[in-house]
Parts: C-alpha cells; sequence; structure tokens
C-alpha cells in the first residue's frame, strides 16, 4: 500500500520544517511552513478541539490539510494519483505538534477518513523497525482484559463491552479470549504460555487511564488481590517483551494523549518505544459507547482480512456514520512500516464460531437456557478470579460454587467455562448415577479405545481413571466435568446436607480417577448447599455466593426493562420490588416481568400484592421454610438477630449482638452451609449477611431499638474508630442504625461529617434529608449548620437563617471553631439582606474566636 510520510520537525519557534516522501527516505521533497499559520489551533488544541462537537472539527481539518497542502498542492496531488487503493498518511511529529487532530484532516469535501477512492488513513507513525509476520488464513485471535480494581470510580460496564464485541463479530472470523484477572501478572502467566506461532493478534486492554503529576500516562490496572495498580507502558511492555502482538488497543481515556505540550510521549506512543509495532488509543476521554463500538468494527475488519488501516478507515467512518462524537479521538501510532492484514480472509470457508456455553444449559422440561447470557450477566469479577486461580492449581482438582437459589450459581459456571479454553465440557445437571456419566463420555467419544475401557468390566474408579488416562479423543484432550444444580443428590440428615448413598460411591469414583490420571481434569459443582466428601475435602475450593450488590446490582437495574427506566413505574412500586429481590438476580428478573406486564389501570395495591405473592413463591421454591424449620433454636435467633445489618459484616460484629448464643462459629458456618447466611469474600476478609428474602420466616428481636443501638456501636467502633478510612456505605449504615437505636451522639457525628463531605460535591438535597432525619432523634448544632447551609445554596433562605440562629444558640462556647463558622454563614445571609450592622457584628465575633482558636 503507498504510504505519505510527513516528517514535521520544529525549527526555532517560528517555523516547521517539512519533508515529505513515499517510500525512500533519501528521496525527499522539503519546504518550510510557517507556524504562525496554525499557531491558534497549536494553542487551542487541548480545548476547543476536545469540546467541540464532531461537526466543527471539519474547519480545522480544511486548515490542517491547506498548511500541509501548500501551493503546490502536495497533498492533494498524492491523493489523486493514488486512486484505486488505500493511502496512507503517516504523519510524524513533535512537541506541541503532536497536540494536533490529525484525524480530522479534511480536502474541503470530506474527512480523509471518510474517503471512498482513495481510502486515506492517517497514522502516527515513529521511527524504527516494525514486527513482520506470516500470514495465515484462520480466525483473528484477541485477547481481551478488562481492569476493575476494587474502589476504582466510576465502575466500567466491561461485562457489556465484552458481550457487545461479541455479538457485533459473531458472524466475522474471530476468537475472542478473555483474561478476567486485569493485572499484569495475570496476563504475564497467559502471555508466557504462547510461542510466537500461536500468540494472539491483537491484545485489548480495557480500563481506565490517565497521566500524573509528572507527565507519565499510566493504565489503571490491578493487584492479584483486586487492589488498584498503576501500570506504565514500561511495565506493561515488560509483560508482553520478546512477544508483542502485531496490535494493541489501549482502550482507556487520555491513552493517545502526550503531555507538557508533546515532550512527553502518550501511553500509546510509549508502548511503540518499548518495541510495539502498532498501538491504538484515545486522544482523550471517551465514552462507554464510543470505545466499545469502535472495537467491535475494528475486530470484525480485521478477522475478515482487511489491513489494519483498512479496518481503521472503516471504524472511523462507521463511527462518524453512527454520530459518536469521539470518533475523531482514536488515534493509530505505528513504527516503521505500517502493518497491512493480521490473518488471511477465510474465502469460501464457512467460519463456524464456537458454541456458545450458555447453550450447554438447558432445562431438560423446557430446553430453556438457564443461565444468563453475555448480554445479560453482570458482576461476579472477584468470583471469577478466585475459582479460576483454584481451577489451575495443580493441588485443587475443582471447586464448589454454593449459596441461595437464584443468585446465579450456574450462570458463574458458564462463565468459567469461557473462560478455561481448551476443555471439553461435560455437563450434568441435577441427577448424578453412573450410567449418566458413562453415557455422556461415550457420546463424546471418537477413539476404539476409549469406547473399550468406558464398556469394559472394571470397577467405576479404574475405568474412569483409565479412560482419563489412556481412553482421550487425543493425547491434549482434557475434560471439565459440570455438576450443576447438584443439591438434588443432597438429602437432609439432621441439620445438615449430606450425599445420597447412591451418590457417594459415584462422586468418589469421579474425584479418584481425576485425581489419578494426574492431567488437569477438572470439576466444577454447583449447589444450594455445602457438604463434605471428606476424602477429598482439601482438593476442592469452596466459593460462596451472594446477592448481588453496590455496581453490580445496578448494572443488573440497567439490564431489567422496570429498573432502568425503558417503562415508567410508579416509584413505590420499584422501591419495594427492590426491596423484595435483595439483590438476587432471578427474583429481580421475576419482578421485572410482573412489572413489565402491568396494565396502566391497574390499582398499585394489586401489584404490590402480586409481588408479595412472587416473593413467597420464591422462598418456596429455594425451600428456605422447610430448611428452617430443620434448625435448632439458635441458628434462626443468630439469623433474625444478624437481619438488623443491611450490610455484610464481619463475624465480630454478628458475635457483639449475639453473646448470648453459644457455639457461634459452629451455628455461623452450617448458616453459610445451608446457603441461609450468605458470605462475601472482600481480599482475605470474610464478611457475613443475612438476605431480607428470609425475613418474613424468621423472629426479629422484640426490642428492635435496643438491637439497632448494640450494633450501632460496634460498627461505629469497628468501622469509624478503628479504622482510617470508611466508606460512604458503611457510615449510612452506622447512621441508620443509630436512628433506629436513638444514638445520638453517633447519629450527629455521622451526619455531620457526611453532610459536610457531601457540600464539597454539591449533593445539598441528599445532605439536607439526612440532617432532618438526625433532627428527629437529637437537636445537634453541628447538623443544623449543616443542614442551615445547604438549605441556602438551595435558595431556602429563610429556612437557613433560623436553622442557623438555632445552631448558634445550642452550640457550647467551648467549640470556638463552629461558633465561630455559624457566625460568619449567619452573617453573610444578615449582608444579602441589607442588615449591615448585625453582618458587621458578626463578622467581628467570627475573626475573635478564630484567633483565639
Amino acid at each position: 500500500m503507498p504510504v505519505l510520510r510527513f516528517d514535521l520537525k520544529l525549527i526555532q519557534d517560528n517555523y516547521v520544517e517539512l519533508r515529505y516522501y513515499f517510500n525512500d527516505k533519501t528521496q525527499y521533497e522539503q519546504r518550510n511552513l510557517d507556524l504562525a499559520e496554525i499557531s491558534d489551533l497549536v494553542q487551542i488544541a487541548e480545548r476547543d478541539y476536545y469540546t467541540a462537537l464532531p461537526e466543527s472539527h471539519d474547519v480545522t481539518g480544511k486548515r490542517l490539510f491547506n498548511w500541509l497542502d501548500g501551493n503546490q498542492r502536495w497533498l492533494s496531488r498524492a491523493i489523486r494519483e493514488c486512486r484505486g487503493q488505500e493511502l496512507v498518511v503517516a504523519i510524524k511529529a513533535e512537541q506541541q505538534l503532536t497536540h494536533l487532530p490529525w484525524e480530522v484532516l479534511h480536502d474541503g469535501t470530506e474527512f480523509l477518513i471518510n474517503r471512498v477512492n482513495p481510502v486515506v488513513v492517517p497514522v502516527r507513525w515513529v521511527e524504527g523497525n516494525g514486527k513482520t509476520q506470516e500470514l495465515e488464513t484462520r480466525a483473528l485471535r484477541v485477547l481481551f482484559m478488562a481492569t476493575s480494581p476494587l474502589n476504582a470510580q466510576p465502575v466500567l460496564d466491561f461485562e457489556g463491552e465484552e458481550a457487545k464485541i461479541l455479538r457485533e463479530t459473531q458472524d466475522s472470523p474471530v476468537e475472542l479470549r478473555v483474561e478476567e484477572s486485569g493485572s499484569t501478572g495475570g496476563l504475564e502467566r497467559v502471555w508466557s504460555r504462547y510461542t510466537d506461532n500461536n500468540i494472539f493478534d491483537v491484545f485489548h486492554l480495557s480500563g481506565h487511564a490517565s497521566i500524573n503529576n509528572d507527565g507519565v500516562p499510566y493504565f489503571i490496572t490491578e493487584t492479584e488481590t483486586g487492589e488498584r495498580f498503576d501500570t506504565t507502558a514500561e511495565e506493561l511492555a515488560g509483560v508482553l517483551q520478546f512477544r508483542f502482538p502485531q496490535l494493541v488497543f489501549l482502550s482507556g481515556c487520555r491513552t493517545g494523549e502526550s503531555n507538557q505540550q508533546g515532550t512527553l510521549p502518550s501511553m500509546a506512543e510509549a508502548l511503540i518505544g518499548q518495541g510495539a509495532t502498532a498501538v491504538l488509543g484515545w486522544g482523550r476521554p471517551v465514552t462507554d459507547m464510543g470505545a466499545t463500538m469502535a472495537a467491535a468494527q475494528l475486530y470484525g475488519k480485521l478477522g475478515n482480512g482487511y489491513s489494519l488501516p483498512q479496518a481503521v478507515a472503516m471504524t472511523y467512518g462507521f463511527l462518524l456514520k453512527s454520530k459518536i462524537r469521539d470518533w475523531h479521538l482514536l488515534r493509530l501510532y505505528v513504527r516503521g512500516e505500517c502493518p497491512g492484514a493480521l490473518v488471511k480472509p477465510l474465502g469460501d470457508k464457512v467460519w463456524m464460531s464456537p458454541e456458545p456455553v450458555y447453550e450447554q444449559f438447558l432445562d431438560p422440561a423446557t430446553q430453556q437456557v438457564r443461565v444468563a447470557t453475555p448480554d445479560q450477566f453482570v458482576g461476579r469479577r472477584r468470583t471469577l478470579q478466585r475459582c479460576l486461580v483454584e481451577l489451575r492449581k495443580p493441588s485443587n482438582l475443582g471447586v464448589l460454587i454454593h449459596g441461595m437459589g437464584g443468585l446465579g450459581k450456574s450462570t458463574v459456571t458458564a462463565r468459567l467455562l469461557e473462560r478455561m479454553t481448551g476443555y471439553d465440557r461435560i455437563v450434568i445437571y441435577r441427577g448424578l448415577d453412573q450410567a449418566k456419566l458413562i453415557n455422556l463420555l461415550s457420546q463424546q467419544c471418537t477413539s476404539e479405545a476409549g469406547h473399550e475401557i468406558l464398556n469394559g468390566k472394571l470397577p467405576l474408579t479404574q475405568r474412569l481413571t483409565k479412560f482419563l488416562q489412556a481412553g482421550l479423543n487425543c493425547d491434549t484432550q482434557r475434560f471439565m466435568f459440570v455438576l450443576d444444580d447438584f443439591e438434588a443428590n443432597l438429602e437432609l440428615q439432621g441439620q445438615n446436607y449430606v450425599l445420597k448413598p447412591e451418590v457417594v460411591s459415584v462422586l468418589t469414583a469421579l474425584f479418584q480417577a481425576i485425581k489419578q490420571s494426574r492431567l488437569p481434569h477438572r470439576l466444577i459443582i454447583t449447589s444450594r448447599y455445602d457438604f463434605r466428601l471428606p476424602q477429598f475435602d482439601r482438593n476442592l475450593y469452596r466459593e460462596p455466593l451472594a446477592a448481588l450488590r453496590n455496581a453490580d446490582l445496578i448494572k443488573k437495574y440497567s439490564r431489567l426493562q422496570s429498573f432502568n427506566g425503558t417503562i415508567k413505574i410508579e416509584p413505590e412500586l420499584e422501591l419495594r420490588a427492590k426491596q423484595a429481590a435483595d439483590g438476587n438476580p432471578r427474583l429481580l428478573e421475576w419482578l421485572d416481568k410482573i412489572l413489565s406486564d402491568r396494565i396502566t389501570d391497574v390499582d398499585v395495591a394489586v401489584i404490590l400484592a402480586k409481588i408479595e405473592s412472587k416473593e413467597k413463591q420464591f422462598r418456596e421454591d429455594i425451600l428456605a421454610e422447610e430448611l428452617l424449620k430443620q434448625q435448632d433454636v439458635d441458628l434462626k435467633k443468630l439469623l433474625g438477630t444478624a437481619l438488623i445489618y443491611e450490610l455484610p459484616v464481619v463475624k465480630d460484629a454478628i458475635a457483639a449482638i449475639c453473646q448470648d448464643i453459644g457455639n457461634l462459629d459452629n451455628h455461623i458456618q452450617r448458616g453459610v452451609s445451608l446457603g441461609l447466611l450468605e458470605v462475601n469474600l472482600i481480599g482475605n476478609q470474610e464478611l457475613y449477611r443475612v438476605s431480607r428474602i428470609l425475613e418474613p420466616l424468621l423472629a426479629v428481636a422484640e426490642d428492635k431499638g435496643s438491637l439497632a443501638a448494640e450494633a450501632a456501636k460496634v460498627l461505629y467502633r469497628l468501622w469509624w474508630e478503628d479504622k482510617e478510612t470508611s466508606t460512604e456505605e458503611q457510615a449510612l449504615e452506622i447512621h441508620r442504625l443509630a436512628l433506629l437505636g436513638r444514638e445520638t451522639e453517633i447519629a450527629a457525628k455521622i451526619a455531620n461529617v457526611l453532610g459536610n463531605s457531601w457540600i464539597k460535591t454539591s449533593r445539598f438535597r441528599e445532605a439536607v434529608e439526612l440532617c432532618k432525619s438526625t433532627l428527629d432523634i437529637t437537636e445537634d448544632y453541628r447538623v443544623l449548620k449543616e443542614m442551615a447551609y445547604c438549605q441556602q445554596q438551595l435558595g431556602e433562605v429563610e429556612q437557613a437563617l433560623k436553622n442557623y440562629q438555632q445552631a448558634k444558640k445550642l452550640c457550647p462556647l467551648s467549640d470556638e471553631k463552629e461558633t465561630a463558622n455559624i457566625c460568619h454563614y449567619l452573617a453573610g445571609i444578615y449582608a444579602q439582606q441589607g442588615k449591615v450592622e448585625n453582618a458587621i457584628a458578626l463578622y467581628q465575633q467570627s475573626l475573635e474566636l478564630l484567633e483565639n482558636w
């Protein structure tokens, strides 16, 4: 493909030396450009260009085009000479010239990227030798890694990004592999397992990125435990070195933005400097939708054998046509020669995309899919990370995912199967017996030796062991056995669930065979109840599943039309449904159908009754009532008492309010194993919570106020006094309990601190409501002051004045700083009302108090 190279060098401060040539850098033409002609563009490149709508960029694009084109029309002539093929305009710029939006070059008729004959693609060129690779006729291989550290805001919808890319490329030969860790350590383990012959063509990194105070760009990745880690281009290159893919897509904000007037390279350019051949980045902050649409379009074109410039040009055009305002922020950096196609097109070969994993999870009766599809799936990132780590450990034979019905255990398993590539899946739904296991293995077996082993007369353990070693279809075949809804194989014995007698021998044989095969066959079990298999307990990792919370729950709401604003629902009904579901995905989906099917003239009370009926049906479906009846008094008392907490808490918080219950650890362990007590794993901490779904079945404490008071004091100590920082969610939980238990000092302290924090982010109405609820139990001067300030900002001046006056009246003389602040704000209102003398007196009083303080 023709490549027209522009080499722009700043000469002194007033002009630019331009060299341009097609192939031989020694055969260049040169002229000097007056920098003054575009000096205003250089100065406003970081301001107006990035905030203006795309329609205004044609003006900027024309000026840049004319500046390069000159009176001799060099660029125009080159474009005319290259008709019938694509033309790459490779621009090498330095310092502040790197900020200029070369992607919007416009010939006076249209953007260059929107031309058809020839296709013109502006790229940012760095001198050097790029990597070339022999093309193969196969699917494009993409490794996708999203990063989402704990407490990083805002939480990105990386699940939606993955689902959209899969959906948009399903008819194109694209193999998308997901690395779930989000860490450079996890990436390095994956990358090191592949050679140059079967390495990925593209590495796609999605998440937040930025530039630090020293001008160094970084990508926000995760540590092995999910904490934030800022990764530089040099550190990322250390993982990819010697095996750089043909293309790296840094899909994060500002990854294509240089800093300090171009003296420091962007992260994309820095990665080029570290050895990458081609890197895509975004010039400034970009919307999730724009970034996702760009990736989906790009990979579909690359998978069909288009060259990288062609694919990028078509991606620009698609975004522009779709009215995505961020289209021009996509920047392609290349080193040396611009890469062509990454794979050869398949031609007449029919692309057979892999069977979606979720289609293997069917209800035998209805043949309906029982798990969430990629479009519906949200959350469970830490669960997937932990399970994947455990499944890859040589010492572990498998994982057991357990918890209350409806939490998505089967869905998590489907996602694990997608991540554990290279395994043949044997999915057994509910009942496990020898005949079913042998039959499923026979169905997939294509070797005569394998069938002979399965139909032989050896005992089951020996038969399975021999088959997993010598009966495989090929030497590299590996099995992932899935025992889904395994609670059907358990029975209640006393207060615990144990294996049915006829299942023990089959499951034991399967475990023993996997272990004795000394090959990495693995097992995943999903069950409402935990159970024991003593011989193999140490080889089975247990992962408890809890309800969705926080960002994951918000994402789930966004996928349900009754909760995402698609249809209009009365706030009372929406709130009641959310409370009823309590973060349980399946119950949320049930209630979404009730609200979605609602006829507008139906009385709200009728819908509320339907919601309550569905709650009852759900409890019956998960057998919660019958299970609770079998439990002893102390466990039921523990659950009823722990209901006072709405957030997951540490075991010590439960122990503090359950001091009259003996053998607490045993009761907690049994509650978890039965799915009656949720466990949230946060880092190395286990947090416990009783689902509100069980509330109607549990006896709540008679003196709820006293219990709430005790709980408020416990959490205040654990989350407020003993920790350097507390989350807003934790502070609100302490405050809720303090109000319920009438712990006035705790409630006032939390309201004061939270209210002050919300003021800084202009959350005035929320702060007023928080203060009002606090003042219902205590007339605290600090709370009155915070509320008055917010009311003043909201224009409720008279009410603010009254509250300031009351706060001043209640404020003790010993609190000189607070008195000074109240006087200052009160003086401001008097000054606005024209009461100058009163204002001056209060300002003077405020100054004297602050001087003494």
